[in-house]
């Protein structure tokens, strides 16, 4: 295959951009990937070692996109590439969490480059052969928080949905100097985050949801969202809602807090979230331990606990006392439970 030689091609993809990491899934429940919110504008050149490694590991990409106004965001690291970059990082804590996740320009950030992944993905094999130029029509599937639906769907849809955006791989390995032109469709419009996981568990597990009433919690970095579906998985769009948590607030105090013990222990609150998920609450430095943060983790995520606990229980309760949902025994026993408590 000549170098100069471009593809086409079409890619189903499904992209949660969740505070804390962005999860993927396309064409089939086979190919799935994941990688922390971070992104990072770097200075200088990369200096590349190696040209192998995981390429979802060194995500350096220039970005050409209407939807991103400017040069800011033009080169820039993404996910684990970006933990601890000496370069501007960008999270999504502090003010950053307070902004609008349809209008964050990290939020099209990593869609985009997520999106360039799944195709470099999917076609690895002729880009090993010399493939340099990919174009996809990507039908995709993503989501807003319940608070942000009503006002921001058409905009988000509008800012995916227009051009053509390009993401070219700098020093990627097994993608570097290839660019992927991405043209987007949206099928199913712009869903409420935690929607389509509830369709997906229904449609692939074969649960027994559609009879029920019943509400889903998604917990997320800033707002924790609450959709209620009748029977026959109808969206219940009255009573559906959200609510402020911040989780990314306590995390960024309980990295504080482990720093406060007089260097910087912990780099970056994606560092931290990863921390967590693998339960290393020990922290090493020079081979031995220097502190241990699970009394402190226990108490900030417990305060969150019951917080999290408080809003589903309220919202759980109004929904029963005041929408037909043809609760089952059980569901009401754990609602009047809650009510007690």
């Amino acid at each position: 295959m000549a170098k100069s030689e471009s593809l086409t091609t079409s890619i189903v993809l499904s992209m949660d951009n969740g505070s804390s990491h962005i999860k993927g899934i396309y064409d089939d429940l086979s190919h799935t990937f994941i990688f922390p919110n971070v992104v990072s504008q770097p200075t200088g050149e990369r200096i590349l070692l190696i040209e192998q490694g995981d390429p979802l590991d060194f995500l350096d990409v220039q970005i050409t996109s209407p939807a991103i106004e400017g040069d800011k965001y033009r080169h820039v690291y993404v996910g684990n590439l970006a933990i601890g970059d000496e370069g501007v990082v960008h999270e999504i804590v502090g003010d950053k969490a307070a902004q609008k996740k349809a209008q964050r320009p990290e939020t099209m950030i990593t869609l985009l480059t997520g999106a360039a992944y799944a195709v470099a993905c999917k076609h690895e094999e002729a880009i090993r052969s010399g493939a340099k130029r990919i174009k996809a029509a990507v039908q995709l599937g993503t989501g807003l928080p319940i608070s942000e639906i009503s006002k921001f769907r058409a905009e988000f849809a509008h800012r995916i949905a227009s051009g053509i955006h390009s993401v070219t791989f700098v020093t990627t390995p097994v993608f570097k100097g290839v660019t992927v032109e991405l043209e987007f469709a949206l099928p199913i419009d712009i869903c409420i985050d935690d929607v389509s996981g509830v369709y997906d568990m229904e449609a692939t597990l074969k649960t027994p949801l559609s009879s029920k009433g019943f509400g889903i919690a998604d917990v997320g970095g800033v707002d924790m969202d609450i959709a209620f579906f009748r029977p026959g998985l109808e969206l219940d769009q009255r009573h559906s809602t959200g609510a402020k948590i911040h989780l990314n607030d306590a995390l960024e105090h309980i990295r504080s807090e482990v720093n406060a013990q007089g260097e910087e222990l912990i780099a970056s609150t994606a560092e931290l979230t990863i921390m967590l998920v693998n339960k290393e609450y020990e922290i090493y430095a020079e081979g031995k331990v220097v502190f241990d943060m699970t009394n402190l983790v226990n108490r900030h995520m417990r305060l969150l606990a019951e917080k999290v606990l408080k809003y589903a229980r309220g919202a759980w309760k109004h929904v029963a006392t005041r929408a037909n949902f043809g609760l089952s025994a059980a569901a009401r026993s754990f609602c009047s439970r809650g009510s007690r408590s």
